[in-house]
């Protein structure tokens, strides 16, 4: 499928297609756009709202990286809409270290209790990958602690020594990064000591970009402001959130309408997931595979497609060898509240290849216009999770994954940005879908053992759930 061509939607001054122009957005605008390039890893300022060369480099540098080209305004819009995703995700939000009279931003959705160690407290993410331990140090100490970081950086060390703040970054043999900081505040060296997995690095930055002295300042949009014009309208282009031209191995936007339009809502072809309901049969969103010409496999095996309901936005596609593992649909009532989890390949072969899984609640029990062949989830989900199953807390499937609340109608209608309202096609839909277009269909048992969420997803599931790639 070729890449579509490329639009430009008019902001009132300049299209989301133009270069991006920093001098268009105001201090607020421009820390947050500082916070998302920290939180890719692109920025190792500090989020001061006032736009540096660095803070362009870094811009630059995840524009390329994404889109393979030099910024554009829709790029800084899809890096801060990417950004707040996350945000609500991890529960990022900055708080006040009383003690040490920093504020500091932390995914506190992601945060065990804090513990004593070693005369401070540190506090670790659950995947335990990054960590944040805080200390109150005399002049002696906090040069002590800085020179023992110095020492164990391997590689050499980023330093700065001042009067009133000492900095030590680096690389540890382990190949952790670290990112140590120490502020002279009423007599005291106010140290917060940062180290994470390089899978965490975006994390740490985040947070090492943000500690200020002061109150604790929001990770929030300003409405009616030029950025959220900018987030509205790149929503509203073609293609993922946040692109202008949108190459074919890019998802659909998985957005669906505001209430009351009547079309579909969603944009077809690109890379989507699909899973196996048996062992050579594949359920995706229609969505996806819309306008294939060849829909395949990550590896190339092509897909044949089978059927497709484009109101209920599935397809089924069969293999042509047998998978080793595929999944079982849910036989229970869906209850509002419970534990679900989102599972596919989003932003695939940008944000990565491996399978991703996201957990949140069933936050309604019927879809936009309360449609009751569908449900609200707050797992989050990006472009690329399209056709994925969203599982029970036993791995079995309680629907397929089909859209998100549209941004854009949020945004122009209420100035705020919805957080988490994806929607879902639920497993009797499907299982009707499936009785009405192959009545020969019976898939059996599974092939996967049930799940504990505490332990993690066992082996097996990756077998069953699979890119959807759209030719």
């Amino acid at each position: 499928m070729a890449p579509q061509a490329r639009a430009s939607v008019d902001t009132g001054d300049r299209g989301i297609a133009a270069p991006f122009d920093a001098d268009t957005l105001d201090p607020a605008e421009t820390r947050l756009l500082q916070a998302a390039l920290a939180a890719s890893g692109d920025n190792a300022g500090v989020l001061d709202g006032r736009w540096s060369r660095f803070d362009a480099a870094a811009l630059a540098d995840w524009s390329m990286r994404a889109f393979g080209e030099p910024p554009l305004a829709a790029h800084a819009a899809a890096a801060v809409a990417g950004f707040l995703d996350a945000v609500r995700a991890d529960g990022w939000r900055e708080v006040s270290l009383d003690d040490l009279g920093l504020a500091i931003a932390l995914p506190l959705d992601r945060l065990a209790e804090p513990v004593a160690e070693a005369g401070g407290t540190r506090r670790w993410t659950i995947d335990t990958s990054f960590s944040v331990l805080s200390h109150r140090f005399d002049q002696d100490d906090a040069m002590a602690w800085h020179a023992t970081a110095e020492r164990l950086a391997a590689g050499g060390a980023g330093t700065y020594r001042g009067p009133d703040r000492l900095v030590t970054l680096g690389t540890l043999a382990d190949g952790r990064v670290f990112h140590t900081r120490s502020d002279l505040i009423a007599g005291v060296w106010a140290t917060i000591h940062l180290t994470a997995d390089p899978t965490a690095e975006g994390a740490l930055r985040l947070a090492a970009a943000s500690i200020h002295a002061g109150r604790p300042e929001p990770f929030e949009l300003p409405a009616g402001g030029r950025l959220a014009r900018l987030v509205a309208d790149t929503a509203r282009a073609p293609g993922p959130v946040g692109l202008v031209a949108a190459p074919a191995r890019f998802d659909a936007d998985i957005t669906a309408l505001p209430p009351g339009d009547s079309e579909a809502g969603f944009n077809s072809g690109g890379t989507g997931t699909g899973f196996y309901i048996a062992p050579r049969l594949l359920l995706t969103a229609a969505h996806v595979v819309a306008d294939c010409d060849a829909p395949a496999l990550a590896d190339g095996t092509p897909l044949e497609w089978l059927a497709s309901d484009e109101a209920l936005d599935v397809a089924v596609l069969r293999a042509p060898r047998r998978a080793p593992r595929w999944l079982s649909l849910a036989d229970d009532p869906l209850r509002l509240g419970q534990r679900v989890y989102a599972i596919g390949f989003p932003y695939y072969s940008i944000a990565g290849t491996s399978l991703t899984l996201t957990g949140g609640n069933v936050s309604a029990l019927a879809g936009i216009d309360d449609d009751a062949r569908f449900f609200s989830f707050s797992a989050p989900v990006q472009p690329g999770n399209s056709g994925g199953p969203l599982l029970d807390a036993r791995g079995r499937v309680l629907g397929l994954v089909v859209a998100r609340l549209s941004e854009d109608y949020i945004v122009e209608a209420t100035g705020s940005l919805p957080q988490n309202v994806n929607y879902a096609l639920r497993e009797d839909e499907l299982a009707g879908f499936l009785a009405t277009t192959l009545p020969e269909f019976g898939a059996g048992a599974d092939s996967i053992s049930r799940f504990d969420p505490d332990d993690g997803v066992p082996d097996g599931f990756e077998a069953a759930i699979v890119p959807v790639v759209c030719h």
